[in-house]
């Protein structure tokens, strides 16, 4: 099902990590939409995931992106397994879908950001904000955050 387009949209900056907002994880991050890549940091909120670059590749015309999670179709690990390789020696990436695209990031900890983007939905329905679940595509997992049970 996953977005076939990788072309970032061209719009000005997400708006910042606003200080009302609790972030739920946060780390390092690397945007790779085709050849184009930025380093940065990589925000999960109860409401969205932010990406904002490092201040140098802001510099070089980096911008902040975000997707609420409400426009997430889809989360796809790629390789779908921690057992797989990629092509090329390319590095694993969490590819996050939405109607407009297909955003690439490419986080140290993969599985632990998959874990907890389903931990914040399985939070979500408990109290009922919202009965919207993306798509998780991956099998298998490298982490022990995620009781299989408690995002039922």
């Amino acid at each position: 099902m996953g977005t076939k387009n990788r072309k970032l949209p061209r719009r000005g900056n997400a708006e910042k990590l606003r200080a009302t907002e609790t972030v739920r994880k946060r780390s390092g991050a690397d945007l790779q939409n085709g050849w184009w890549g930025r380093h940065g940091n990589l925000y999960l909120t109860d409401d969205r995931l932010l990406f904002h670059p490092t201040p140098i590749d802001f510099v070089l015309g980096g911008r902040r992106h975000q997707m609420g999670l409400d426009e997430i179709l889809e989360v796809e690990r790629l390789p779908k397994s921690p057992e797989q390789m990629l092509a090329g020696g390319k590095r694993p990436r969490m590819i996050i879908h939405t109607a407009e695209c297909g955003y690439e990031f490419m986080v140290g900890d993969l599985d632990a950001w998959i874990d907890a983007i389903e931990i914040v939905y399985a939070q979500r329905i408990r109290n009922a904000d919202t009965p919207h679940v993306p798509t998780i595509v991956r099998s298998g997992s490298t982490t022990g955050l995620l009781d299989p049970e408690s995002v039922r």
